[in-house]
């Protein structure tokens, strides 16, 4: 597996260590891609690009999605796993055996073929499944929320599953994601309940189950690498850990193809603004008072030339292809930046409330690419607004439950 907090505070030892002897067999052992090639694409998947999928790091689950009735019983399969490591496939006996890339793969009946990835050190092994899922229409409108969660497998963060079927457009892998595996990378300390997104049995309304997304200060290790703070975060996307200590924004990627046309976004929240709206150097900004931010982000996810395109915190309000917008209210500059001030207008309390968010849209909605999910919904939830940044109030607490969206009736 990456080792990348190990591969930061030893690299003086293992250039040290080259100079005197050979470099050591490699003990990472994962699958950074997975791909098919068919003659015809378009007959099976959606998009072009859908026949390649990055393996999240953090990730031994792999699923493409399918059209409806698509025929896949034998697919030439390519994985491209680290260097010097060796793949194996489950064969029908239970058994391990080799596995050559552009060998032919039956994934009928969504059926769950089982890949382990060896080391090259041969001292490492990690255990992938991949599926191929038919895309089963469902209706536009859904709610999720909190309830169901549960420790990763280190032990070390919570995680959150979606059950309503109807959601499935919208989280194809089946989870929230969030910051937490981040924030392991810079504080492998904290207990579960101290990361910045925490599950609250009984904190939402009526004594219902919420979430708390809380601004939390990283330790010795964030301010080695200037990044002092991690926001709470709850989004549907992908978060990239092997990019989370390089490029934080863009390892935060957002949404997944959509089939319907939202107009509006309500969830329970409440908040509580930390005491010190800090800088990224860690010093205090008087005057200032810190924000969570909530949006809903609809916009097309592929380009002119047929490549995906996937919004991420670097231009999730910024990127051209985006088609709708909602936001919680923000003090913002004319030039829609965000404005830092002493009178937040977001409107949120240490009370419950329902919040509706609408979305604005600036562009057309084509129902043929819409019906062929041309394009992606993503919704996601801050402690604080800058916190992509690495700005903010330690100690501002986000709390969120039952999100629901709500799409155009037209379409159905």
């Amino acid at each position: 597996m990456r080792k990348f907090i190990s591969q930061i505070l030893f690299l003086g030892a293992v250039v040290l260590c080259s100079c005197f002897g050979e470099e050591p067999l490699n003990s990472e052992c994962d699958i950074e891609t997975a791909s098919v090639h068919v003659d015809s694409p378009n007959d099976i998947f959606h998009h072009l690009y859908d026949t390649l999928k990055i393996v999240d790091s953090s990730s031994d689950k792999v699923e493409f999605i399918i059209r409806s009735q698509s025929n896949v019983s034998h697919l030439p399969l390519t994985l491209e796993i680290t260097s010097g490591a060796t793949a194996f496939i489950k064969d029908a006996s239970g058994a391990f055996v080799a596995f050559k890339n552009g060998s032919l793969v039956d994934f009928s009946d969504e059926r769950l073929q089982v890949f382990r990835i060896v080391s090259q050190d041969k001292q490492w092994n990690r255990t992938y499944s991949l599926m191929f899922k038919h895309d089963v229409p469902t209706e536009g409108d859904f709610t999720v929320g909190f309830e169901n969660y549960a420790l990763d497998p280190t032990g070390k963060f919570y995680e959150w599953t979606i059950s309503d079927v109807n959601a499935a457009n919208a989280f194809p892998d089946g989870k929230w994601k969030n910051g937490n595996p981040g924030f392991k990378l810079s504080k492998s300390s904290a207990k579960p309940m101290e990361y910045p997104s925490v599950p609250l049995a009984n904190g939402g309304p009526g004594g219902t189950t919420c979430v708390k997304l809380e601004t939390k200060d990283t330790g010795a290790f964030g301010n080695m690498v200037n990044m002092k703070l991690a926001s709470g975060s709850m989004f549907n996307g992908i978060f990239d850990v092997s990019n989370a200590l390089k490029d934080a924004l863009k390892a935060t990627r957002f949404g997944a193809p959509f089939s319907h046309k939202p107009v509006k976004m309500t969830v329970w929240l409440k908040f509580e603004p930390g005491p010190v709206f800090q800088d990224r150097k860690g010093n205090p900004m008087e005057g200032i008072v810190d924000e969570p931010d909530v949006y809903v982000v609809f916009y097309r996810n592929q380009d002119e030339a047929g490549n995906e395109v996937m919004i991420d915190g670097n231009d999730m309000f910024t990127n051209p292809h985006i088609v709708a917008l909602g936001r919680l209210p923000h003090n913002l500059n004319e030039d829609g930046s965000d404005k830092l001030c002493d009178t937040p207008i977001h409107g949120l309390t240490s009370e419950w409330q329902l919040v509706e968010i609408p979305l604005v849209y600036y562009k057309e909605v084509d129902q043929t690419i819409l019906a062929n999910k041309g394009y992606s919904l993503a919704m996601s939830f801050a402690s604080s607004w800058q916190g992509g940044k690495f700005m903010g109030a330690i100690g501002n607490k986000l709390f969120i439950h039952n999100v629901s969206l709500y799409c155009d009736k037209d379409e159905y």
